[in-house]
């Protein structure tokens, strides 16, 4: 039993080298050995040959146990390689990022400009119109007045003055111009009442046409003079 063991180890060790080989030769081993046994069970008497069967059958499950086991440990696995991405694919990843991206900004920006508050528009000023100025009261008892004819036409100046003595004024004077063919009436006024003779010719306009202001009355007492000319 002892040669039988070493031999076991050394066939164990060259199955571990050669799988192919030493299952062949394990087989062939086998067989030998079910011959002797055999051949010893024909010069002893047969006992129990049952248990004999099973220890054999046993015998031969554990040889083939430890040769599939050396098997397996000399046969390396290699998982299978990883799939390539195709190209495609990672096209496609790529345009989706940069959409993605792109609409998250849009939004970012959009909802930002609803809720930023600007600035308070400056109102513009609007000019405000200059209160036109109240004319002042024409008070007529200080206009004193002379009243001369410039016309060929004797008469007019006494009518004239009578019609401004029933409206107020004070007559100073009534008589003839310097000449009788003043084309247009006119009106002389002191400086000092320069500013004031519209309201005396607006005044008159219903007795007495005036055309023009003639200028500064210098000599005489009169505030103004009216001298009456052919378009009475």
């Amino acid at each position: 039993m002892d040669t039988e063991e070493i031999d076991d180890k050394k066939k164990e060790q060259e199955a571990s080298e050669t799988p192919a080989k030493a299952v062949e030769e394990q087989n062939k081993d086998l067989k030998d050995q079910d011959l002797e046994s055999e051949a010893e069970n024909e010069d002893e008497p047969e006992t129990e040959p049952e248990e004999e069967f099973d220890s054999d059958e046993g015998i031969e499950e554990e040889e083939i146990r430890k040769v599939g086991s050396d098997t397996n440990e000399s046969i390396a696995f290699y998982p299978p390689p990883p799939k390539k991405k195709s190209r495609k694919t990672l096209y496609l990843i790529i345009v989706l990022i940069l959409i993605l991206a792109t609409l998250g900004f849009l939004f970012r920006h959009q909802i930002k400009s609803l809720f930023s508050v600007g600035p308070a528009p400056t109102p513009t000023p609007t000019a405000t119109p200059a209160p036109s100025p109240t004319p002042e009261p024409l008070s007529r008892t200080v206009w004193s007045l002379e009243v001369l004819n410039g016309t060929s036409t004797s008469g007019q100046a006494k009518k004239v003055a009578d019609k401004l003595k029933e409206l107020g004024y004070p007559v100073v004077k009534v008589g003839n111009a310097d000449k009788q063919n003043y084309p247009a009436t006119q009106i002389l006024v002191k400086k000092d009442l320069l500013s004031k003779v519209d309201l005396v010719v607006a005044d008159l306009k219903d007795i007495i046409k005036i055309a023009s202001v003639a200028g500064e009355l210098k000599e005489g007492t009169a505030s103004a003079r009216i001298i009456i000319g052919k378009d009475y």
